[in-house]
C-alpha cells in the first residue's frame, strides 16, 4: 500500500486578540492549525451569541471540523472532507444549548483552508475572509456572505461604501442557524507556489485594515510578525472588536495531480487560472492569475453571491436575531432597490 504523501513545507502564525471594547474583553473568535494525513489544516471562527455562547460555537466548530478530519481515511477526497467537516459542524452548533437565550441562537462564521501537495482547498461560510498574497499582489479568495456585498453585487453601493455602511455586521450566513447551511467550497484547489501566503482573518481585522494594507505586512516579514503587526494596526484604530488573524506561507510549490512537470513551470502563476472553476459553477470563484486579479479588480469581476438563506434568517453579525433588525435589514434592502428605479426611470426619455 503507497504510503500518504509527505505534507508540503510551511510557516505558520497565529494571533488572536480581544480587542479595545470594554464590553467585547471575552474574545468569541476561535483558530487552529492541524497537520492532518490530508494536508495543513487552518479555521477561523466568530463566534455570536452572547459573549459565552459564541466563544462556545466557535470552539465547538473548530473541534468538529478537527474531529471530523482524524476520522477521515487515506486517500479521502480533500475538497468534500473540508466540505463535509463544515456541515458537521454546522449541525453541532445548530444543536447545542445556552443559557444566554436573550441573545438569540448561538453561530459562528469559519472560514477554512486545506494545503495539501497538489494545491490548497478553501471554504466558508460568513464573513470570516480568506486572502492569497502572490508576488506583489492580493486577492481576496472568499466572498462575504454579508447584505452590504448582495448591495455591492447589486451595483447599488460601492465597495468603499460597503466598508462604512451601518448594516456592514449584517450577515446571510452562518453556522448553527439551521440545519443545513450552503458551504461555498472553491470547485478547484488553488494552485500556490513557493512563497504564496495565505491569510484566514476575522472581520475585527478587516473592518480596521484594508486589502493593501494586509499584503504589505505579510509581505514585509515572517508569518509571526504580520500577524503581530496587523492585529496591532486594528488596535490602534480603536478595535473596536475581536481581532482573529492566520498566516500559512508555501514553502514548496504545488503539484496538481496529472501535469507533467516537463516543459510545464510550476511556479507560473497562471497555474491559477489553469485551474479556475467549471463553467457554470455558483460557488465562490478562485482567482485568476494574481496579477488579473489585481488589474481587473477581484470584486467586479467576481460572480454574484449566490446566497440560500432566505430573508428571515438573515443575521445581526455580533448579536441576537431579533424580527425588528430582520426586517429593518430587509426594509433598507426594498428601499434601495426602489431608489435605483425610481433614478432610472427618472433619466429615461
Amino acid at each position: 500500500m503507497p504510503s500518504p504523501p509527505a505534507l508540503p513545507p510551511t510557516q505558520y502564525a497565529e494571533r488572536s486578540d480581544p480587542g479595545l471594547d470594554p464590553e467585547k474583553q471575552a474574545n468569541e473568535d476561535a483558530c487552529i492549525r492541524h497537520e492532518t494525513r490530508l494536508g495543513h489544516l487552518c479555521v477561523v471562527c466568530d463566534g455570536m451569541g452572547g459573549h459565552a455562547a459564541g466563544r462556545e460555537a466557535a470552539e465547538l466548530a473548530i473541534a468538529t471540523i478537527g474531529m471530523t478530519f482524524e476520522q477521515v481515511p487515506e486517500g479521502a477526497d480533500p475538497s468534500e472532507t473540508l466540505r463535509t467537516a463544515i456541515c458537521e459542524a454546522n449541525c453541532a452548533v445548530h444543536t447545542m444549548h445556552t443559557n444566554e437565550v436573550a441573545f438569540g441562537r448561538p453561530g459562528c462564521t469559519v472560514v477554512a483552508i486545506l494545503m495539501h501537495p497538489n494545491g490548497t482547498e478553501v471554504a466558508h461560510v460568513g464573513d470570516s475572509r480568506a486572502y492569497l498574497v502572490h508576488e506583489g499582489q492580493i486577492t481576496r479568495i472568499t466572498r462575504d456572505h454579508s447584505i452590504v456585498q448582495e448591495l455591492v453585487d447589486r451595483g447599488l453601493i460601492t465597495p468603499q461604501q460597503a466598508a462604512r455602511h451601518p448594516d456592514a455586521s449584517r450577515i446571510t450566513r452562518a453556522l448553527g442557524m439551521v440545519p443545513d447551511v450552503e458551504v461555498d467550497v472553491l470547485p478547484s484547489p488553488v494552485t500556490h507556489v513557493a512563497g504564496d501566503s495565505f491569510v484566514l482573518c476575522s472581520d475585527g481585522l478587516t473592518d480596521l485594515v484594508d486589502d493593501e494594507e494586509i499584503k504589505t505586512a505579510v509581505e514585509a516579514s515572517g508569518p509571526a510578525e504580520a500577524v503581530d503587526r496587523l492585529v496591532d494596526l486594528a488596535n490602534a484604530r480603536g478595535g473596536h472588536d475581536n481581532i482573529t488573524v492566520l498566516v500559512l506561507r508555501a514553502e514548496a510549490s504545488a503539484r496538481p495531480p496529472n501535469t507533467t512537470p516537463a516543459g510545464d513551470d510550476p511556479d507560473d502563476p497562471g497555474e491559477l487560472s489553469r485551474k479556475g472553476r467549471p463553467e457554470g459553477d455558483t460557488s465562490c470563484a478562485p482567482p485568476a492569475t494574481p496579477s488579473e486579479s489585481a488589474a481587473s479588480g477581484f470584486d467586479s469581476v467576481a460572480e454574484p453571491l449566490v446566497d440560500a438563506a432566505p430573508t428571515s434568517e438573515r443575521l445581526d453579525r455580533k448579536g441576537s436575531r431579533s424580527s425588528a433588525a430582520i426586517v429593518a435589514g430587509f426594509l433598507l434592502a426594498v428601499v434601495l432597490l426602489g431608489l435605483a428605479l425610481a433614478s432610472h426611470l427618472r433619466h429615461l426619455p
